[in-house]
């Protein structure tokens, strides 16, 4: 089949040199129609390395930017390169490659601007989370729904589409998690944000960012990231009038 260039598979990547070549393989032999890019954030271990074997497209990063400006990154290629929508992917391994056909064609069935592939969606509850996680997941959700006025169960998911009218907005801000504050900032511009349900697997190597410290660091971080969100957004729409 010819490649479709109107979608971009991309991958973030830091310190990822365990997974990454299986999570490539994996996107490799699930979206062969697909374009793919891989973030390379800064890696200090061998994951530049890694994926020179892989002959696959990088963007490097020559220092440790962050996951949001990871994220950007992918952003602005796919927009310089005029794809229709990006698809965002962990590279540990906890996301399904297999599963993305589904979340893409819910994505063009329901004209999403951004669809998060939800681990939560389903059930609407956090059970099996351990419990730091699920606390901090619940307190985004609610606040989320104060901000905007509904629900959305997996704030902090790095699975997404994301339609090409979002990539621009996304570009004014420098989004450090690209989670809960990034959900606030589209939806308070009138954006739609949707979830579909996906399974994920537990990590198996690399180091996850939820340390005990980072329990209580994260969610006031985060609870001051999403004001941020509401004034940006409400700085975007008075450009835009002006």
């Amino acid at each position: 089949m010819t490649p479709t260039p109107g979608i971009l598979i991309a991958i973030p990547a830091y310190n990822e040199a365990g997974t990454i070549a299986a999570i490539v393989g994996r996107v490799r032999d699930s979206l062969p129609d697909y374009d793919l890019l891989v973030v390379n954030d800064g890696s200090q271990d061998a994951t530049g390395q890694i994926l020179e074997q892989l002959n696959v497209r990088v963007a490097a990063h020559m220092c440790n930017l962050g996951y949001g400006r990871a994220v950007q990154t992918a952003i602005m290629y796919a927009l310089e390169c005029g794809y229709d929508a990006l698809v965002t992917l962990d590279a540990d391994g906890q996301h399904q490659p297999e599963q993305i056909e589904s979340l893409l064609s819910e994505f063009k069935q329901e004209g999403w601007d951004v669809l998060i592939g939800s681990r939560y969606i389903s059930a609407r509850s956090y059970r099996g989370a351990p419990l730091g996680r699920r606390l901090g997941m619940q307190l985004f959700s609610v606040l989320v729904k104060l901000i905007i006025g509904r629900r959305v169960y997996d704030t902090s998911s790095g699975l997404k589409v994301i339609r090409h009218t979002v990539f621009e907005p996304l570009t004014h801000w420098h989004f450090v998690d690209f989670h809960a504050e990034a959900i606030v900032y589209l939806m308070r511009l009138g954006y739609r944000i949707g979830e579909f349900p996906v399974t994920v697997t537990e990590r198996t190597q690399g180091r996850s960012m939820y340390t005990p410290i980072n329990y209580f660091k994260y969610p006031l971080k985060t609870s001051m990231l999403v004001l941020l969100g509401i004034i940006e957004a409400a700085l975007t729409r008075r450009r835009h009038r002006s």
